[in-house]
């Protein structure tokens, strides 16, 4: 059992209940922009139970009352679950929904066997399950980032260039989703993040040598998208939101990425693999299959919209809907033509990830060719600017869109 005793210490948390929204191209005052020094990161959401061990010293403050729950030396490793009176931690029931866990500055945190930097926010939800949210300096998330994003082995202008997208794509999320209770998901659904365990030497120098480094579009934060490999073109980024801008309106030819091992793919698709991930799903059976077609492309060639005629119905999917019915590992992009064979269909394909932006292992390949970081980014993202969040303190940092 651990004990914990109220220490009676009043302190305001600082990490919640940012209330900034920037519309489309409009800058709010200074004071109202949360902080982009910092980011929040949602380690796991719907969780039932995790596991926390803290390596020093370290304190326990309640979210909404801002109380200091507990002060300790260190934390053995403990369950943390969801329960009607607040949360256990082990055989303790906190009385309170959410908490703070705040490591002193030479110690750390580890979830679930994974270490973390910055500080842990832990919050029950009505069905019990757990939302845990990582609460991080955005150059110690970038480390975290960039290790599991690309390889640490590739040419290290290829490393600065994914490192200044990634920065940027996280600035973005940070200042349009601060009424939320987080800004970005640890998985590849935002960025895949690995924490201080995953970090590397080689990923963590072209960090380091970018710092502060981010792009703009006429003055102005956007969405940089990126991905695996485009197989061939990259994409417009209207597939990805409200996002009509010339360094996301994609038609990049991009025959840099055919080393990649993902530039061509095929899946084989049973019939009846059809119809169950159907009947599995909420589009519901459409009984035995006949047909699997795409109705409508995009620009660039990538699926748009997939029809599948069954016996008893048919039913019309966005190539994002098609993807995630199969899994986004198993169809790799929505650029694929389908062949019936016989009792299957065969989904021949390129690429791998929506296509918008940059092209990692395109980045790699132009890297190795002599392109600089910024000649890189200027070629995914036409018509950008490069500058340092150093040079935006003074003023409103401008964002486009609206961020999804």
């Amino acid at each position: 059992m651990i004990s914990f005793a109220a220490a009676g210490i009043s302190r305001r948390f600082m990490g919640l209940g940012f209330a900034a929204w920037l519309a489309v191209g409009v800058a709010a005052p200074a004071s109202a922009q949360p902080s982009p020094d910092w980011i929040r990161v949602a380690i796991n959401k719907n969780i039932h139970e995790v596991t926390l061990q803290i390596f020093g010293r370290y304190s326990i403050v309640a979210l909404h009352t801002g109380t200091e729950i507990h002060q300790g030396p260190r934390l053995l490793s403990v369950p943390v679950r969801g329960v009607p009176e607040g949360l256990a931690l082990g055989e303790q029931v906190l009385p309170y929904f959410g908490v703070r866990i705040t490591p002193a500055r030479d110690a750390a945190i580890s979830l679930n066997g994974k270490r973390l930097r910055g500080a842990l926010e832990i919050v029950r939800q009505k069905d019990l399950s757990l939302l845990v949210i990582n609460y991080v300096a955005l150059e110690d998330y970038l480390r975290g980032v960039l290790s599991k994003e690309v390889p640490n082995y590739w040419p290290p202008e290829a490393m600065k260039a994914v490192a200044i997208a990634a920065r940027t794509y996280a600035i973005f999320q940070r200042l349009t989703k601060a009424v939320g209770d987080y800004d970005v998901t640890g998985d590849v659904m935002s960025q895949d993040y690995g924490g201080k365990a995953s970090e590397k030497v080689e990923t963590t120098r072209a960090v380091k040598a970018t710092s502060g480094l981010i792009v703009t579009y006429q003055g102005q934060v956007f969405p940089t998208f990126y991905h695996s490999t485009c197989g061939g073109m990259t994409e417009n980024g209207r597939v990805m939101g409200p996002f009509d801008i010339r360094p996301l309106s994609g038609g990049v030819r991009c025959t840099f990425c055919s080393p990649s091992p993902f530039y061509a793919w095929q899946r084989r698709l049973t019939r009846a693999d059809v119809n169950w991930a159907l009947r599995k799903s909420r589009h519901g059976t459409v009984g035995p299959v006949d047909r699997i077609m795409v109705t409508r492309r995009t620009p660039s060639g990538r699926a748009e919209e997939i029809l599948i005629v069954g016996s008893q119905r048919l039913v019309r999917l966005s190539g994002y809907d098609f993807r995630a019915l199969f899994g986004f590992d198993s169809i790799r992009s929505p650029l694929f033509t389908v062949l019936d064979a016989g009792d299957a269909f065969v989904l021949d394909g390129h690429g791998w990830g929506h296509g918008v932006g940059l092209c990692q292992f395109g980045a790699a390949e132009l890297a190795r060719r002599g392109f600089s970081a910024g000649e890189i980014l200027a070629y995914y993202y036409p018509q950008i600017e490069l500058v340092s969040l150093r040079e935006l303190a003074t003023q409103p940092i401008r964002v486009i869109g609206g961020g999804s």
